[in-house]
């Protein structure tokens, strides 16, 4: 069973706290700062952090000036509410939790990129516990005993809960136990999931590679020649079996989605399935054409491109 999260922007006001102590590692901008080419500063106000185009001092705020100041990633802090999931936060020594209050329903949980011995979802409603998850984030991918005794443990790098109690009130308590002194979690989404429909056999995932490599007119490499290593971009292709009754409501979640950012699961049925990874992504539809089969079902065929 396909379904996707069309996740809530997390506000300041909807995160009630963090054990993120600092809202980054680099210093605060300030306008009587000599900076240096290459320094680092963070604004609390847009929770980003910037990178110094030019040496010098300016008054003016770093969201305001290009022209000394590039954007550069989220601050730790909001790094797991932003996009992408590569961008982390993450807490060193003790566990990363944040209490998150959506202030409507949510029925949907999922975080990417983790890192972490253990995660703990809580759910109240005002001091009353209504549910408690508890999931271990260490794995054993052993395809023999020779493997499962000798290989280490690997960690699982999501966790996605699509049963949560919808109140309109709750408090969303996510908690990520260290591994090796170390808690991370690259993208927190929470909203209501939607139904899309079953995945047909033979999906694919596939990815962007923005890597460069330069070759000579009959192929040979270039002398010296640098491997430059860019970002691969997931993506996938599936077919989707969609109920004739879920149609109406697939064309509205298709214009909710254009341009949009979504949490999409191919394998929900069974999420310890081997596929079932290589089908979670983070991103945009790209094609979402659906056409009818018969009285019964239609078919779309869904094209989806991690953020």
């Amino acid at each position: 069973m396909m379904r996707v999260l069309p996740s809530l922007t997390v506000t300041p006001a909807m995160l009630l706290s963090t054990t993120v102590a600092v809202e980054d590692p680099s210093p605060v901008w300030a306008a009587a700062t000599a900076w240096l080419k290459d320094d680092l500063c963070h604004r609390v106000e847009t929770h980003l952090v910037y990178r110094r185009i030019t040496a010098g001092t300016t008054a003016t705020a770093p969201e305001l000036d290009a022209d000394n100041w590039k954007a550069i990633r989220p601050t730790n802090k909001w790094a797991m509410f932003d996009h992408l999931r590569s961008t982390q936060t993450t807490v060193s020594g003790g566990p990363l939790t944040v209490v998150v209050q959506p202030g409507q329903r949510a029925d949907s949980l999922g975080l990417l990129n983790l890192v972490g011995s253990r995660a703990l979802i809580q759910v109240h409603q005002g001091d009353t516990l209504i549910t408690e998850r508890e999931q271990s984030l260490i794995q054993h991918s052993a395809q023999n005993w020779y493997e499962y005794f000798t290989g280490d443990p690997e960690q699982r790098p999501s966790l996605v809960l699509w049963d949560l109690p919808p109140f309109r009130d709750a408090k969303i308590t996510v908690t990520i136990e260290p591994a090796s002194g170390v808690a991370s979690c690259g993208r927190l989404s929470v909203g209501m999931g939607v139904q899309v429909g079953e995945v047909e056999w033979e999906p694919e995932n596939d990815a962007l590679n923005f890597s460069r490599i330069e070759r000579e007119f009959d192929g040979t490499l270039t002398p010296d020649v640098t491997l430059i290593a860019r970002r691969s971009v997931p993506k996938a292709n599936l077919r989707v079996r969609i109920d004739a009754g879920n149609v109406p409501r697939m064309l509205k979640l298709r214009e909710q989605l254009n341009a949009v950012p979504a949490l999409w699961a191919g394998w929900t049925r069974y999420p310890n399935s081997p596929y079932a990874e290589a089908f979670l992504l983070y991103g945009i539809y790209r094609r979402f054409p659906i056409r009818p089969s018969n009285k019964l079902y239609a078919a779309a065929d869904l094209e989806i491109e991690e953020m």
